[in-house]
């Protein structure tokens, strides 16, 4: 199952400044949450799958569904089998994809297809999930496997284009057609709202984003300009949400300003917070809450030493160790808070949210 390419800013120097004189850009909303794939295997076209989809997938039918990397299952698996941060996208496939729709597009196109969607889970913009109901899965581009055998990624990953993907109009016939309208709300499957479509120039360094699709009040990430003529993509994301995602994940080693500020950015890790937060939930029978975190950053600094001392000792900068507490205190109490939400969300235990998806 063809990994997403990746999509490069309007300014990199892989996309051609006469991309924004194109007379057919669309501009579809980016949504914030986690990369998402799935296919049906079709037993009718058997040969066409790569050897993970057919190991993945529980017989003819199945839907099987991989993250951003990697291929993590199929529909019919077991919950205890799936990562918690997935239960609400598996359960959209359960009660919101239309297999018998899907099965009919293999023989228009006589080829099976890739489905890539948006994983609405709590990562950065927070779009209301506590407050409103929201669809699990958001449909923003579908690939037809005849094609991935031209798809070879360059050297540099941001050249390769989106050759063979189907055109916007196509994907988005595709996307209504795979709805199912008994689908509960929580487990619906909806398409990428598209925000304009352009016939003339576009300048991205003028553009003004609009409130997303999902919640009025809620600005959005940023927008993907499209070009099916010209098989391009290219991202436009606010400055504003940058810093919010920077307030939500810390900062980057390169945007580090002092050695504690690094030292956090490098190993005060998602995967070493809740790693923490399963031993004392799991192990000790400590109660999951926001409270944890008065123990909880004390440890992730101590695992931080323990297990790094020798890369910290023979750093190339000075930081005061004091200065680091603070510092993964914000960084915990950002990550509980995102376990508590996403938890929520797919009905499951806090401990199970990314358990394997580090």
């Amino acid at each position: 199952m063809k990994v997403y390419p990746k999509i490069p800013r309007y300014d990199h120097p892989v996309v051609p400044a006469e991309l924004f004189e194109r007379d057919d850009l669309t501009l579809v909303e980016k949504f914030d949450g986690s990369a998402f794939r799935f296919t049906l295997y079709d037993e009718r076209y058997r040969e066409a799958y790569p050897e993970q989809v057919t190991t993945a997938a529980d017989g003819d039918g199945s839907l099987v569904f991989g993250t951003r990397k990697a291929v993590r299952g199929s529909h019919r698996d077991s919950f205890k089998d799936i990562d918690g941060a997935l239960h609400r996208a598996v359960r959209c496939l359960r009660h919101g994809i239309d297999t018998t729709a899907l099965r009919a597009l293999h023989e228009e196109f006589d080829t099976p297809l890739i489905i890539y969607a948006e994983n609405l889970v709590y990562s950065t913009l927070d779009y209301g999930y506590t407050d409103r109901e929201l669809p699990a899965l958001v449909g923003f581009d579908v690939l037809p496997y005849s094609a991935v055998e031209t798809m070879t990624p360059p050297g540099n990953p941001y050249e390769e284009t989106f050759e063979g993907f189907l055109d916007t109009d196509t994907a988005w016939e595709i996307f209504d057609r795979l709805q199912r309208e008994d689908a509960p709300p929580a487990a619906s499957f909806i398409p990428a709202s598209i925000i304009e479509r352009t016939n003339s120039s576009f300048d991205p360094e003028s553009y003004t984003f609009s409130s997303s699709a999902l919640a009025p009040d809620v600005q959005v990430e940023g927008v993907v300009v499209r070009s099916d003529e010209h098989n391009r993509r290219a991202k436009l994301v606010r400055d504003q949400f940058k810093e919010l995602n920077r307030e939500q994940f810390g900062q980057s080693q390169t945007e580090a300003e002092s050695g504690a500020e690094y030292v956090v950015a490098t190993y005060c890790t998602p995967a070493r917070i809740r790693k923490q937060v399963r031993t004392m939930v799991v192990e000790e029978n400590r109660e999951f809450g926001l409270g944890l975190n008065e123990d909880l950053y004390p440890r992730v600094v101590e695992d931080i030493w323990a297990e790094n001392w020798p890369e910290l000792m023979g750093l190339d900068m000075s930081f005061t160790p004091a200065d680091v507490y603070p510092l993964v205190a914000k960084r915990c109490i950002t990550e509980l808070q995102k376990m508590q939400t996403n938890a929520e969300l797919n009905e499951t235990e806090p401990t199970n949210i990314w358990q394997h998806l580090s």
